[in-house]
């Protein structure tokens, strides 16, 4: 009988945990330290830097290279892209160590609105948390204020604040685009219209697009505003209404090439390929066909 028969050989072991975490770290430093510059910026421009691999590696640089700015704001953007708000603030509370333009300064306010907005929806109404959150969300909208906000912005603050079910700040933003309206006077009723799509309202805001042609300065802006009523409720997905309101309000720019073809598309997604046809004919100069002119229910 051997003694030892049963006692199995130990295995060697590469390294500890520690020293793995240590030789990863130290690749990603040595990565840092070759990667080309050239190659760095193209990884910077890339609109989706989502991969983890891509996000480590921009996490080591904005260590290594004290929150620059130019590495923070791609590294933000990709985090919450994927919903991951407490990395996201945990990376714009980094010290910044490089001054920042005008730009970066309103892409990291850009940011953080959309930190909070993410903050905010991710919480229930009442629970725990949510008026710290709504504070915050109202806070940061404050802070983007100043550094001209459009109204459509501001109308796109206004449904990010219902959606999320904050009535109070939603109503808040609703008297600043009234207030814009009447500053604004003859672009008023494009504020209207902003503000009836910050409450969703598709229909209301194309009603004020096609009310403002009757006002428009000149035929570019008389276009811009039936185009803008007919996309708004494309967006609303009232495609045949927006068939219907084509023909009820192009007639002032029947003989305008531009709106004929935007109508022509319209008609091909509405799948109505004789109207499609007519304003094809319109845009060539030639006549329509008889009993072609209505819209069929």
């Amino acid at each position: 009988m051997h003694l030892f028969a049963d006692k199995k050989p130990q295995r060697e072991r590469f390294a500890g945990p520690l020293a793995i975490g240590g030789l990863v770290g130290l690749g990603l430093l040595l990565l840092v330290m070759l990667y080309p510059e050239k190659s760095l910026h193209k990884l910077l421009a890339a609109p989706d830097v989502t991969s983890p691999a891509q996000q480590r590696y921009l996490e080591a640089l904005v260590r290594l290279r004290n929150g620059d700015t130019e590495l923070v704001i791609p590294l933000v953007r990709s985090y919450l892209a994927a919903g991951c708000t407490e990395k996201a603030a945990r990376i714009l509370n980094y010290p910044i160590r490089n001054s920042l333009n005008p730009d970066q300064e309103q892409a990291i306010r850009k940011l953080r609105y959309e930190l909070r907005r993410q903050e905010l929806e991710l919480l229930v109404i009442g629970e725990p948390g949510w008026d710290e959150a709504r504070h915050r969300y109202a806070a940061q909208i404050e802070e983007l204020r100043p550094a001209s906000v459009s109204p459509h912005e501001l109308a796109q603050y206004m449904s990010d604040a219902r959606r999320a079910g904050d009535e109070q700040t939603a109503r808040y933003l609703e008297g600043l685009l009234e207030q814009s309206a009447l500053r604004r006077g003859g672009g008023s009723v494009v504020v209207a219209a902003e503000i009836a799509l910050g409450k969703g309202d598709y229909r209301a805001a194309a009603v004020f697009y096609f009310k403002g042609m009757a006002n428009a300065a000149g035929r570019n802006e008389q276009r811009r505003l039936f185009l803008s009523g007919i996309r708004t409720l494309q967006s609303g997905n009232l495609l045949q209404e927006a068939m219907a309101a084509a023909e009820k309000y192009y007639q002032p720019l029947s003989d305008d090439r531009q709106t004929l073809l935007a109508m022509t598309r319209l008609a091909l997604a509405a799948n109505r390929p004789d109207l499609a046809r007519k304003y094809v004919r319109r845009a060539l100069g030639m006549s329509s066909p008889p009993d072609t002119d209505e819209v069929q229910p």
